[in-house]
């Protein structure tokens, strides 16, 4: 492979690279369920047909990658950070963030699905869904604060979640344990934020998730991959405030 070759092939990877960086800083504003208009970008967290477009892979899973590409081609990209959720322009309360999470449950139709935490940050609602066969947890979304519009989190939930995230492979039972990844997050901290501790909340499918509280309080969140033990920080929460 000659020398121009190579360079080519190098800023492709670039563009490719900074492409994904982008989707992933924006997808929470240009897809989900919108509670003002009762409608998804797509068809449903299942992305197109409800279980992503051709079954299982890539394109599959309860959100393939083609189901996240419909969603993000749908209606709400014309209302997403535009129409505030309240008449008169107030922020969405912790309240009214439960009564979206729980509509937009609903209209999963799965009744293996329940809520399982609603935290309330600086800059958004997080949500947490999970299975109740399994006790797993299922899912993560995001409420913006002023259009009420619910959508997928990105990062781990998106990259990571082998069951219901855009890859949709599910490959298997995790290889590490919930000791392994308590671990790497905890060296992580100790590397970045000095003081903080990582707290066991739970597994999703391909990821362990752990709190992260500083004297005692809440402080953040992040996620460790369960087969390479890479750690991802929520950066995009901003402080934390209450929950339900």
């Amino acid at each position: 492979m000659d020398k121009k070759t190579l360079a080519l092939l190098a800023i492709v990877l670039i563009v490719v690279g900074i492409a994904g960086l982008a989707l992933s800083s924006v997808y929470s504003l240009f897809t989900g369920y919108s509670p003002q208009w009762g409608g998804y970008g797509g068809m449903g967290h299942g992305g197109m047909m409800g279980g992503g477009m051709m079954g299982g892979g890539m394109m599959g899973g309860p959100s393939g990658m083609m189901g996240y590409m419909m969603q993000m081609m749908g209606g709400n990209m014309l209302v997403s950070g535009g129409i505030p959720y309240n008449p008169n322009g107030s922020m969405v309360s912790l309240e009214q963030a439960g009564e979206i999470a729980k509509r937009y449950l609903a209209v999963q139709n799965n009744p293996d699905l329940e809520l399982a935490d609603l935290e309330e940050w600086e800059f958004n609602f997080y949500v947490e869904y999970k299975e109740k066969s399994t006790g797993t947890k299922a899912f993560q979304m995001l409420i913006d604060k002023y259009s009420g519009i619910i959508s997928p989190e990105m990062g781990p939930n998106m990259m990571w979640n082998t069951k219901y995230g855009m890859m949709g492979t599910q490959p298997g039972a995790m290889t590490l344990t919930k000791e392994q990844a308590t671990a790497s997050a905890q060296q992580f901290l100790a590397s970045r934020l000095s003081g903080t501790k990582a707290e066991d909340s739970g597994a999703f499918y391909g990821y362990y998730h752990f709190d992260v509280k500083k004297n005692n309080q809440m402080y953040g969140m992040l996620d460790v991959n369960g087969f390479s033990g890479q750690v991802w920080y929520h950066t995009w929460h901003g402080n934390f405030i209450r929950e339900e």
